[in-house]
This record gives C-alpha cells, sequence and structure tokens, in this order.
C-alpha cells in the first residue's frame, strides 16, 4: 500500500513539476465600421487572428491556419475578443512578436493591410490587448469621446555596436538619430498642437554611443502609438535613408500618468551605414555552427544530421541582395558577379555540425555595415511555415546579423551559432543530449578533465524548454567564446569546448536559463 502510494505521490509532483503555465492574452478588435459599410455580415462571415504566438498556443503554424477564432463580447456588439493561453516560455521572445486579424467572408480570407500589431509579452500575468478598429477604419463608426492624459516619454538609444569615426560607423560629429511617427503610422494619433519635445536624439553625457531624448505628447490610457528611429543623412545610410530594419515599428502604449517620465529603451536600432566603395577584391568566409539548430517558425529542433544545405542571403549584391522568396530555387547559380539569379549562395559542411562558404566581393562594392541571415533545408523545413519563405528560419523578419564590409589586408572570417545574432570569436564543436531523461532541476557541472588541453567537455541541465546561452569568460571578464545560445528542450546537455586558440589561464563559464544563473572555473594549461 505505502508503494501504491509513494508512486502516485511522485507521479503528482511530477506532473505539477513539469506542468507548463500559459499566459492568457485577450484579443479586441471592433468590427463596426466593417458591419455598418456591408463590408462584413457577423451572421454569415468569421473573424480570426493570426500572427507570430500561434505556435506557443498550441497551433504547428503560425500566420495562419482557422484556430483562433474570435466572437462578441457580448450579443449584438461590435467588438469581437477572444482570450488565448501562450506558453510562459514566449516570456522574453517576443520583441518582434506582430499579428493582424483575418475576414473569412463566403471562404476567401481577407486580411488587415495595416501594418502588424505589436504583440511583446513580458511577463507571466494576463494580458488584455487595446482594442483595433479592423483596418483601422473608424470611419463608420460614431464618434466617441475619449479622455487623454498627458505622458512623458524619454525615448534612448544604443549606438555603442555602431559608434566611431571609422568608416562604416555612425560618426558623432556628422550623423544624428530621430525619433519618427509618433503620428499617424499606426495607433492612436497624438495632437500636433500639444506635441513638444525634439524628436533628434542628444548623446548622453558620460556614455559615449547611448542617446536620448525626452518628449511629451498626450494619448488615451491603453491605446498605442507607432514608432521608429531614423538617422541621418540619408546618403550615409541604406534602407530607406536611415530607417531600423526592424519588421513592422515599436509602439508606445499610454498610461495614467501625467507626471513622472516613462522611459522607453535603450533600444539597439538595426542601422545600414554605407562606407564608399571597396578598393580591392575581398573573400569573405562565412562559417555557422548547426549543431543545436532551431526552425524560427514551429520552434522545434533540426536534426542536424538530415540537413541537405545550409544557404546565406543578404543585403548586398553578392549574397542576394535580399532578393528571392527563401527556396530551394534561390540557389540557381549565374556564371557571373553580374548575375543577379542566385540569391540563396549555397553553404558547404565543412566538420562536424560546421558548415562554410567563403564569398568573393569585387572591388568597387558598396562598403559599409550590411545585414545578413541563414537558411537551411532539410526534410520537412518548406511544411514549417505553410511553404511561404521556408528556408527564412533561422529568426523572425528584420533579426539579422551585422558585419562591416571594408577593405582587409587579412582573410577576413565571420563565425555564428545558428539562431543568434551577434558572431562569435570561435564554434563550438558539439553539443547534444547526453540521455534521454528529463532532469528535476538546472544544474552546471564541473568540466572534465580540469586542468584541460586544448578542449574539455561541460555537461549541463535544464528541467523545461526555454532560451540557455553558456558562455566562457576570461580573467578580466571578457568573453572568449559563446557554447550556446538556443532555444533548448528540457534535457541533460554536454558542450565540447575547444581551447587550442586560447592561452593557458584561468577561465569561467556561465550557465543562464531563465532565473537560472551558475558559474565555474576551469583552467587551461599548454
Amino acid at each position: 500500500m505505502k508503494k501504491v502510494v509513494l508512486t502516485l505521490m511522485f507521479a503528482f509532483l511530477s506532473v505539477s513539476l513539469f506542468a507548463q503555465t500559459t499566459i492568457p492574452v485577450t484579443f479586441r478588435v471592433n468590427m463596426g465600421s466593417q458591419i455598418y459599410s456591408q463590408k462584413w455580415n457577423p451572421n454569415t462571415d468569421s473573424l480570426f487572428v493570426r500572427g507570430d504566438f500561434q505556435t506557443y498556443a498550441g497551433d504547428t503554424v503560425t500566420w495562419s491556419g482557422y484556430k483562433f477564432k474570435l466572437a462578441p463580447q457580448k450579443s449584438g456588439d461590435s467588438i469581437y475578443v477572444l482570450t488565448v493561453n501562450i506558453a510562459d516560455s514566449a516570456v522574453g521572445k517576443t520583441a518582434s512578436w506582430g499579428y493582424k486579424y483575418v475576414e473569412t467572408i463566403k471562404g476567401s480570407d481577407t486580411w488587415e493591410s495595416s501594418n502588424n500589431r505589436p504583440l511583446v509579452i513580458t511577463s507571466t500575468a494576463a494580458d488584455t490587448l487595446p482594442v483595433y478598429y479592423f483596418n483601422n477604419d473608424s470611419s463608420h463608426v460614431a464618434p466617441v469621446i475619449v479622455t487623454t492624459v498627458k505622458n512623458i516619454v524619454k525615448f534612448q538609444v544604443d549606438l555603442t555596436s555602431y559608434y566611431g569615426t571609422a568608416p562604416g560607423q555612425f560618426d558623432p560629429s556628422k550623423d544624428s538619430i530621430v525619433v519618427m511617427g509618433l503620428n499617424n503610422w499606426g495607433g492612436w494619433n497624438p495632437d500636433p498642437n500639444t506635441f513638444s519635445g525634439n524628436r533628434t536624439l542628444q548623446p548622453v553625457f558620460g556614455q559615449p554611443g547611448m542617446y536620448a531624448t525626452t518628449l511629451t505628447f498626450y494619448g488615451p490610457v491603453g491605446d498605442s502609438t507607432a514608432w521608429k528611429v531614423k538617422a541621418y543623412p540619408d546618403a550615409n545610410f541604406g534602407n530607406g535613408g536611415g530607417y531600423e530594419t526592424i519588421a513592422g515599428n515599436r509602439y508606445y502604449t499610454f498610461v495614467n500618468d501625467s507626471v513622472n517620465t516613462q522611459l522607453v529603451g535603450p533600444i539597439v536600432p538595426g542601422l545600414i551605414i554605407y562606407a564608399g566603395t571597396i578598393a580591392t577584391d575581398q573573400n569573405i568566409t562565412f562559417n555557422v555552427y548547426m549543431g543545436n539548430a532551431v526552425n524560427f517558425y514551429n520552434k522545434q529542433p533540426i536534426d542536424p544530421s538530415k540537413i541537405n544545405f545550409v544557404g546565406l542571403k543578404g543585403g548586398i549584391k553578392p549574397i542576394g541582395n535580399w532578393a528571392g522568396n527563401w527556396d530551394v530555387s534561390d540557389t540557381v547559380d549565374g556564371p557571373t558577379y553580374a548575375d543577379t539569379i542566385s540569391t540563396l549562395k549555397v553553404m558547404h559542411k565543412v566538420s562536424s555540425n560546421v558548415w562554410s562558404i567563403t564569398q568573393k566581393f569585387p572591388a568597387g562594392t558598396p562598403g559599409g555595415t550590411f545585414e545578413f541571415k541563414f537558411g537551411c533545408e532539410y526534410p520537412g523545413a518548406d511544411t514549417a511555415n505553410g511553404g511561404s519563405h521556408p528556408l527564412d528560419n533561422e529568426n523572425g523578419t528584420g533579426i539579422n546579423h551585422k558585419w562591416l564590409l571594408q577593405d582587409a589586408s587579412t582573410p577576413v572570417v565571420l563565425n555564428y551559432i545558428f539562431g543568434t545574432v551577434d558572431s562569435v570569436g570561435q564554434l563550438p564543436t558539439g553539443i547534444k543530449q547526453s540521455d534521454s531523461k528529463i532532469p528535476m532541476k538546472f544544474e552546471l557541472s564541473q568540466n572534465y578533465p580540469n586542468p584541460f588541453n586544448p578542449s574539455t567537455i561541460i555537461k549541463y541541465s535544464v528541467p523545461k524548454g526555454q532560451l540557455v546561452t553558456l558562455k566562457v569568460y576570461n580573467m578580466l571578464g571578457q568573453e572568449v567564446a559563446t557554447l550556446v545560445n538556443n532555444q533548448q528542450n528540457a534535457g541533460n546537455y554536454e558542450v565540447t569546448f575547444n581551447a587550442d586558440k586560447l592561452a593557458s589561464g584561468i577561465y569561467f563559464y556561465t550557465l543562464n536559463a531563465g532565473s537560472f544563473v551558475s558559474t565555474k572555473k576551469m583552467i587551461l594549461l599548454k
């Protein structure tokens, strides 16, 4: 009898420990104008919401399907609502998330033509989103008296990764950064007669590369207004003359506080900074580690042994100039640089889980800061996003890698881990699950062997799926390697760290997984 009770208690504890909590998010849209103008019939037509959140809410796709249907909040009401339970693992991963409402009329879908609406989840608390008019059309809805409140907002921008006077950098002596929007880009349109402050951000004293400005404007509590930043002068920057490269807009949501300053950021904008043209041919080597890759669309791990090829595409002509549809047909290659047929460059496997390509950038190519990303093809990759841009599966739209193309006398090698943004000093030699068991707690083990030369194994455990990072630092606290920076499922893992290019000495490795942080010391003896 005791054995049965203990077994039941263990089963109950296991369910309790590993049950994933969810976040109730309520979507709301006003269909009054659509109904009044007879563009949509509430008796015969349907209304759905689609977006990046879908796979975190039990769906198998994003931006498609008919799983999330809205209904009137009460009989005869023009405001339609739906509460969706989104997995708590979405917290912190929604910076570029968006959503839209979709009408289904006689079996045919009609999407909103406005920009994607933002969906940012910062905690596990329930969230009720603002009421938007479908397609932002309120032309046939009776006017509503809206009470607005003054908001004092400090916008902060971090340009430290671009900051400097060299070609391809943000030069404070001639470049500037400005807050754009906050008018009729989307959401609430603040009254320009009560808008005050300087839209041009100013350098923050004592913090090179940091910029800020404070603006005052009015809006209804809970509503939001669209904005983003733009660099000037136009001739120095790409993407429409200096606009940041994020998808869609950023949004500021009004709060019920007319006295205190609300802080926004610091945000790091994606900028394309020109730097003349290169005088000599440059051969750039792009390397990417695929050993722990995850498909951005469905958040499922990619089996490295089944990858057929890895591709490279970017915002400059020799690597595709962002043309094509992110599918296999983009890899058809032309015989000369002048051809624009091949827009997805096929990389080659050069070692365990590492794919590489050396791409020529001829003299005369525009120099400067450019963006690129990787994509991979494997069985089923073309179904993860319903067949639309299937190989654009590394990160969300606008979340790209950056590098500075300039004349260099030595070969340039860029190392990345699939799914991350920043480059790494060296690539991990292997990450794998050590067994199929689900651990009960977070744990970071001591590396073995220790001391080591030149490689060692580090083991760690994560009891639930989430973003995991494992980084190595020297005695000065400088990062020397990123071994893991991926969304990982629950499990026991081990990674091999190769330090053949590092000097003998004491190093530290730190595991970050949610709120869990652990650091241990290891010794390299050569």
